[in-house]
């Protein structure tokens, strides 16, 4: 039982670590399917979610010794896995109409953006 226990109470352990990841993903996803009107944010809420804890975290002192709330190693890794996991989801909503918004426009829109940076560091070098 005492395993059970560190879970929630041992803010050293990977083990804590994975568990509060977890959760953070479990109720992001759940808060994410909430309609407000007819808009959800869906997995964007993952990341909300973690921002929220990590704030709860710093404010209730669940931190170690060197400052952050899980060890370095640890805590480099969900970095970027979270990092990795948000462009995914991301990528996985958005991928399925990326090809066909080309036949709508897409193309266009997309030159115009090149063009509007190449503007953009046009005006750079007359400033300059």
């Amino acid at each position: 039982m005492d395993w059970f226990l560190s879970l929630f109470t041992n803010v050293n352990s990977s083990a804590h670590i994975i568990f509060i990841y977890a959760i953070v993903i479990a109720v992001g996803f759940q808060v994410g399917k909430i309609k407000i009107g007819s808009i959800a944010l869906g997995s964007t809420f993952v990341l909300f979610i973690g921002i929220i804890l990590g704030h709860i975290y710093h404010c209730f002192g669940l931190e170690t010794t060197d400052g952050y709330a899980c060890p370095a190693a640890t805590l480099n890794f969900i970095q970027d896995f979270g990092l990795i996991l948000f462009v995914y989801c991301i990528g996985l909503q958005v991928g399925p109409g990326f090809f066909s918004s080309f036949k709508k426009g897409g193309v266009r829109l997309n030159m115009m953006a090149a063009g509007l940076i190449l503007l953009n560091v046009a005006v750079m070098f007359v400033l300059y």
